[in-house]
């Protein structure tokens, strides 16, 4: 399939808006107002990405978004804007259902023919991906459905749908090129396809939430070098996307960090645009983010060489330790507030979509945190919810971790790489904790968590404020309210208030999760 313009702007469905909350019928109405300029009210973004991992979609919606913006916007779908379905993992959902979701594709991508001669789906996004054998699997049932839809419903031989393999973990962020390498060599071998481009899809989300925020920010600056250097060496492009939210733990896309964004991700094609950015920030103010974003899409990535790899690894390690040390000890926690956190969206319960933490465990080789793991699965929810829960227990979750794994890394490689490791690789780290220590609430916590895991967090904390000169208390006047709805809430715990003290604690923050 050759590459046409690619779309920068990913207007997403996911469910961190605390101040709206989508039903499946009304996201039809929520692309049309995500592809519309900004004097009508619009976010001009130019991807919508129709979500169905682990949630209640229509299989229709993908017909019906291309119905409403081609009539109402005058748009040319293929051209002017895309539709990229994230279809379900067949891991954690059935083949069935990733079955039916590519139909629809293929039913949509008909109906876009019809109305604009035009193909309005050309990706679809692979998640949880492990191997590049799955990958080929996918694209096998693709091409079979598409060759009916060809067969059957007089689909032009010329559609063609791809995979975005979206990797949502560190260690398979740190190995992408060579799954996506792998994913080359089969389409070749074994389907006799050749790709001339690559959407790949990294995740910033997931791989915080099972391994802190600056091990997978490091990941992702590895990936992108990575994908780099493969793209020089088979020739091929690779056009990365950036799966972000508004709050530091989640990527920090936000109005007050747009520009240490675009430094830290150099290198992306696509940004995704979350719906905390869309709806709980000032319209102008969100119109000014996606704006910088278009103009900046592109750029080649920074290169690291072997070295600089190896030591950025032993520092992942290092801040994934730290991290999952007492994320572990607050898991439990973690998801008896998760549980009171709305639904945003029609999602599936946490209990059928949990994230494993097997990974990170793997990747940590630490015998003791092997013994302090629970004899049953850890079913952490998901990321947005994950990060609700952790402010509301007054510990913002990019702190975790943080400040005990740079006392280690001094220790073992000196200041000199701790100095390196602010000023060159996370140079966007500072203002991520200075954030987060504006919605610290070290009372709240030492009420709800074990003095031995309260004691990890104060350490954090206090190395943090040594290294980058933050003073915990010195908040301003968003801190002091979400310090009181945060108290409210524990105050209403089990009453319905509960719930609204939490959804005014994330406007405040600017996003839920």
């Amino acid at each position: 399939m050759q590459k046409t313009r690619l779309p920068i702007a990913m207007a997403t469905q996911h469910p961190d808006s605390a101040s709206r909350s989508f039903s499946s019928q009304e996201e039809v109405d929520e692309a049309l107002r995500d592809f519309s300029p900004a004097e009508k009210g619009g976010f001009e973004c130019d991807e919508k990405m129709v979500d169905f991992e682990g949630k209640l979609t229509a299989y229709g919606q993908m017909r019906w978004i291309i119905e409403k913006v081609t009539s109402a916007l005058n748009l040319v779908p293929g051209e002017d804007f895309l539709i990229t379905p994230r279809i379900p993992s067949e891991k954690l959902e059935e083949a069935e259902r990733q079955v039916m979701v590519i139909w629809a594709a293929v039913a949509a991508n008909k109906f876009s023919y019809e109305v604009a001669a035009r193909q309005a789906i050309k990706y679809l996004i692979a998640p949880m991906v492990e191997s590049s054998r799955e990958l080929l699997i996918s694209l096998r049932r693709i091409n079979k459905l598409l060759k009916f839809g060809q067969e059957e419903l007089g689909l032009p031989s010329t559609c063609v749908m791809r995979l975005v393999p979206l990797f949502e973990d560190v260690v398979k962020l740190l190995h992408c090129n060579e799954i996506i390498d792998g994913y080359r060599r089969l389409m070749l071998k074994e389907l006799g396809e050749y790709e001339d481009h690559f959407r790949v899809f990294l995740g910033k989300s997931d791989a915080a939430m099972t391994y802190g925020h600056v091990a997978s920010l490091l990941a992702i600056k590895i990936a992108l070098s990575r994908l780099e250097k493969w793209k020089r060496e088979m020739h091929v492009d690779v056009c990365p996307i950036i799966g972000v939210g508004l709050l530091p733990f989640r990527g920090h896309l936000a109005p007050w960090n747009v520009k240490n964004f675009i430094e830290e991700y150099k290198g992306y094609y696509t940004v995704t645009i979350q719906t905390g950015l869309r709806y709980d920030i000032p319209h102008e103010q969100s119109i000014e983010v996606i704006r910088s974003i278009k103009r900046e899409a592109g750029h080649t990535p920074v290169v690291y060489d072997d070295e600089e790899e190896r030591e950025l690894v032993d520092a992942i390690r290092e801040f994934a330790r730290s991290y999952f040390d007492v994320m572990v000890e607050m898991a439990t926690t973690i998801c008896l507030i998760a549980d009171v956190i709305p639904e945003r969206r029609d999602r599936v319960p946490r209990e059928s979509y949990y994230r494993s933490l097997t990974g990170p465990l793997k990747l940590i080789g630490d015998k003791l945190l092997y013994e302090k793991m629970p004899s049953g699965e850890i079913k952490l929810p998901r990321a947005i919810k994950f990060v609700a829960a952790c402010y509301m227990l007054g510990v913002p979750p990019a702190i975790l971790g943080v400040g005990r794994a740079l006392k280690t890394l001094r220790i073992k490689k000196g200041e000199d790489f701790i100095e390196d490791l602010i000023k060159r690789y996370a140079k966007g780290l500072r203002d991520d904790l200075a954030f987060e220590f504006n919605f610290l609430n070290l009372d709240i916590a030492k009420e709800r968590l074990s003095s031995t895991t309260f004691s990890k967090i104060v350490e954090d904390v206090e190395e943090i404020s040594r290294v980058f000169g933050l003073e915990k208390g010195d908040v301003n006047e968003n801190g002091l309210q979400h310090s009181m709805c945060i108290k409210l809430f524990w105050d209403k715990m089990g009453r319905p208030e509960a719930v609204e003290y939490a959804l005014r604690a994330g406007i405040i923050r600017g996003s839920l999760g």
